[in-house]
């Protein structure tokens, strides 16, 4: 049961129109929820349709008097009505009138507030009511109708029952002064005996809709802002002019799509979110915390540690909130806290594939490799999850040797993508032979589909020949390369070069024809390159043409390129891997060797292939 007081310090800013329209929001979207009537000068939830119980009874006050007159704290069950059913997702109203009508003002008479708290107990007396309400209604939740300005009855509705209280004002300064002590003493709470932090929503009311040329509104929002310390602005509900509000519709109900039903939608959505024993406000807390790690502002002084461990404890059996609680441990880099998290969550239901693959991340490294395989399998299980997971699963099952490139690429996961999407998928597996062996797994099926757009089977075919080539699968290569009958002079500079590099595997030289056509292409080109790779390939290509100063020359542009940019990776034609900068620079030695003692010796990638071969 979560109770939230509407409260306004002077009238005529809709607070009742915004607690009906906040209540039957609650009801359509299933919640249980218990109305109160606590606005004593001029009650009247009850005239509203939607909270017109199916036969009178008596309320509010009629419950204080008969306990002042009796000494005892009455059955909360007579005095609480049945409201009309509403909406489709099982949600109810119920109603606590302020009072019967006939009889009302005598019995409000008999009431004296400081009387009753001095010397009747009376703070006991609503302690009972709150507990009455849960054990008979069980509501999600309670909406308290407050009096205005300062009353004997006010602290009840805005300190002593509520969790959250909505603040209602239109921005001038009578309300500026009057709710500064209000929001005060609502805060204070924190610091009481009670220690309880009460959650403030505040809510600009009947604004008008016009252009502020002059920044009126904006200085008066600032001011509420520094006044009552509001680290953002206050939400709004405009002034809406229909003449429906003479007929007291509910917009939330008749009118759901109007821009005030959806202002009033927004208060409900704060109020939610507050509300950590409301499932879909644990899950929208647990969002918002993920965005602000440090703080989560949120109107208490309560941090968001302590919020995130109610809702650990409120839903200590829901699958789907354990998982996002240990997304956010994550985020935290909370290894172990997130570790128990998403194993509770897995073992309460929770079958997403981002829960298997957060445990396959932990079993791995924790060493637990058959586990982390089982996890990983069941992620690649699953249909329509995004190449960035599958490649994680697959990046998991590759560091703890339990790869295998024919049943990922009949995977569910890997079947159900785009060509696109597993074109993207296999550019990501490119810096070791195993990663080689998905790439080329996962390329080849690419290659072969019928209906491919050219730009995506040109660039397969380029991926597939170069990972051909870092398995030492030249021959395979030199085909995807080289098209039948094509002439090497017409061919862009990549795939002219790569032909070069295929047909030295092929047959173990650097052919001098095939390496001058390459210089030839890029001297005409009119792209500029200046990749570390790239000087990396024509130092080969002027090397292979006997230009051994040019050669000597590229291998120092690309040297000094790799230090000057500080490149963490670049993709090394001596390997056909993407390489760490420390391994790019050992193979330009190597390559720098080869040419100043002009002597031919195998690239690192024939030499990496035939060692997998006799493995």
């Amino acid at each position: 049961m979560y109770i939230t007081t509407f409260y306004s310090f002077k009238g005529g800013v809709g607070r009742t129109m915004a607690l009906v329209n906040t209540a039957v929001n609650l009801a359509l979207r299933g919640r249980r929820v218990l109305v109160v009537d606590f606005d004593i000068e001029a009650p009247g939830l009850d005239t509203f349709e939607v909270l017109n119980p199916q036969k009178e009874v008596p309320g509010l006050i009629n419950f204080v008097a008969d306990y002042v007159n009796s000494g005892k704290s009455p059955d909360v069950t007579d005095y609480i009505g049945d409201c009309p059913d509403i909406g489709k997702e099982g949600g109810r109203l119920w109603i606590m009138p302020s009072g019967k009508n006939n009889t009302y003002t005598a019995t409000l008479g008999q009431i004296n507030w400081v009387n009753l708290y001095k010397y009747q107990d009376g703070y006991v007396l609503f302690e009972d009511l709150r507990e009455q309400w849960l054990k008979v209604l069980h509501p999600d939740y309670v909406l308290i109708d407050s009096r205005t300005g300062y009353t004997d009855s006010s602290g009840i509705c805005t300190r002593q029952l509520p969790d959250s209280v909505v603040i209602l004002f239109f921005p001038n300064e009578q309300n500026l002064r009057g709710l500064t002590q209000v929001v005060r003493n609502i805060r204070a709470e924190a610091d009481g005996p009670r220690e309880k932090s009460i959650a403030l929503h505040f809510i600009m009311s009947n604004v008008p809709d016009l252009d502020d040329e002059h920044l009126i509104l904006k200085g008066k929002i600032s001011a509420f802002k520094q006044e009552l310390d509001l680290k953002h602005d206050p939400m709004v509900v405009h002034r809406y002019d229909s003449l429906s509000l003479l007929n007291q519709a509910v917009f939330s109900k008749d009118r759901p799509s109007s821009r005030l039903a959806k202002e009033y939608s927004h208060l409900v959505q704060e109020i939610i979110t507050q509300n950590w024993k409301d499932r879909t406000g644990a899950l929208e807390y647990i969002r918002r915390a993920k965005r602000h790690r440090i703080w989560l502002d949120d109107g208490s002084i309560l941090t968001r540690e302590q919020t995130l461990e109610k809702i650990k404890r409120s839903h200590p059996e829901d699958g789907e909130i354990l998982y996002r609680l240990a997304t956010l441990k994550d985020a935290d880099r909370e290894s172990e806290a997130a570790e128990q998290l998403i194993n509770q969550a897995i073992s309460y239901g929770c079958d997403q594939p981002e829960a298997y693959l957060m445990r396959s991340r932990f079993r791995k490294d924790s060493g637990e490799r058959i586990g982390a395989a089982e996890d990983a399998w069941q992620v690649l299980d699953s249909s329509r999850i995004s190449p960035q997971m599958i490649h994680e699963a697959a990046r998991i099952l590759l560091k703890i040797g339990k790869s295998n490139p024919e049943k990922l690429i009949k995977s569910k996961a890997v079947l159900s993508l785009e060509p696109n999407e597993k074109f993207w998928l296999a550019q990501t597996y490119d810096r070791s032979r195993n990663h080689l062996l998905i790439a080329v797994a996962l390329y080849e099926p690419i290659v072969a589909l019928p209906d491919l757009s050219a730009r995506i089977r040109s660039a397969s075919n380029s991926k597939l020949g170069m990972a051909y080539m870092g398995l030492g699968r030249c021959i395979e290569a030199a085909r995807l390369f080289r098209k039948p009958n094509s002439n090497i002079a017409d061919m862009d500079l990549d795939n002219a070069f790569n032909y070069g590099m295929a047909c030295w595997g092929i047959d173990g030289k650097a052919h001098r024809e095939i390496f001058e056509c390459v210089i030839k292409i890029d001297q005409s080109s009119n792209e500029v390159n200046n990749s570390a790779n790239y000087f990396q390939c024509m130092s080969i290509a002027y090397w292979a043409t006997d230009e051994i100063g040019l050669a000597l020359d590229n291998i120092n542009k690309s040297q000094e390129l790799i230090i000057r940019r500080g490149l963490l990776s670049e993709f090394s034609c001596w390997q056909y891997l993407e390489v760490d900068a420390e391994t790019f620079a050992s193979d330009l030695n190597e390559i720098r060797d080869m040419i100043e003692k002009n002597e031919i010796q195998n690239p690192r990638f024939l030499i990496e292939a035939d060692t997998i071969d006799k493995k």
